[in-house]
């Protein structure tokens, strides 16, 4: 999810008790539920530093608690009277609910990291639901204008977990209704994902092996035709690109849906890699370009979101 979203849950959860434990506590609740997005830096290495480090150990199992806990013992040092139990068991909850809410969206989350470097996503939610933003704004400010306070705030996230639930039964059906529509039904896999806004509008990716089926469930209004991607084989250069290519290596690892390009160049072969789960029309997103020489060495490589 966004941060913005991260934080109105780490502040609903605070004014739902959290914050009164201890003195820091609203603080240790809000900066834990933005913690492990700390990642971040490596962006200033690259984007393909970042693909390759975004969502890994400091959301895994392992990771997130050593930063609740590093968090808490700085915040220990900030306010010496704040009991340091409390702090740790604001910081636990900011950081795991930070992790389950990342696994909401399309993008993926290794929670399982270093043991498992498989990305889980649920598919459940946009990486920014504006419905839910204005749930958690909604329940914030109510909180400032009414006494109960406390029960407010659980209301609210009450509410939100309902509409999440909400789109994972939506969801669901979206994935039921995709593969039931593909035609021969040999359907090896398959993923329904959210719509920004509509929670009953789902874009679609049917594997069969040899093709894709992409298109939309509206699942309150016409059925839509689905569309024949055919894969194209690897050649030499392609297979050459995924073998030899740090990025190729990096975005086939993170890419569940991938799609291969190849153009001949004056230069080479032109490998590109791109995820069809974030194909936006008019603008490429989510690609990983790698030009491979005539004599088959890694000439440039590029990873763009």
């Amino acid at each position: 999810m966004d941060n913005l979203t991260h934080t109105l849950t780490g502040l609903a959860l605070a004014r739902a008790g959290l914050g009164r434990t201890t003195r820091g506590g609203t603080l240790a609740v809000a900066l834990a539920a933005n913690l492990p997005d700390v990642d971040i830096v490596f962006g200033l290495q690259s984007t393909a530093a970042y693909l390759q480090h975004h969502r890994n150990l400091s959301h895994s199992i392992v990771g997130a608690p050593l930063l609740a806990f590093g968090l808490a013992v700085l915040l220990r040092l900030c306010y010496r009277e704040a009991r340091f139990a409390w702090l740790l068991a604001a910081s636990l909850v900011g950081v795991s609910v930070h992790v389950f809410m990342d696994l909401w969206t399309s993008y993926g989350t290794r929670v399982l990291a270093p043991f498992d470097g498989t990305f889980y996503a649920w598919d459940l939610v946009f990486i920014v639901d504006p419905l839910l933003l204005l749930l958690l704004l909604a329940t914030l400010l109510a909180t400032l204008r009414m006494p109960q306070t406390a029960q407010i705030a659980a209301l609210g996230l009450g509410l939100a977990m309902a509409y999440v639930g909400g789109r994972a039964v939506l969801h669901a059906q979206a994935r039921d209704e995709a593969v039931a529509r593909v035609p021969g039904g040999a359907v090896a896999r398959a993923v329904a994902l959210p719509d920004p806004l509509d929670p009953f509008r789902w874009r679609v990716i049917a594997d069969t092996g040899s093709a894709y089926w992409t298109g939309e469930v509206a699942l309150r209004g016409p059925a839509t035709r689905f569309v024949k991607r055919e894969k194209l084989e690897e050649t030499p250069a392609s297979t050459r690109a995924r073998e030899a290519s740090p990025v190729a290596h990096t975005f086939l690892a993170f890419s569940t849906y991938p799609w291969l390009e190849e153009t001949a160049t004056a230069d080479g072969t032109e490998v590109v890699f791109r995820d069809l789960r974030f194909e936006r029309p008019g603008r490429e997103s989510f690609a990983a370009r790698v030009l491979v020489g005539q004599d088959g060495r890694i000439r440039r490589e590029t990873f763009r979101f």
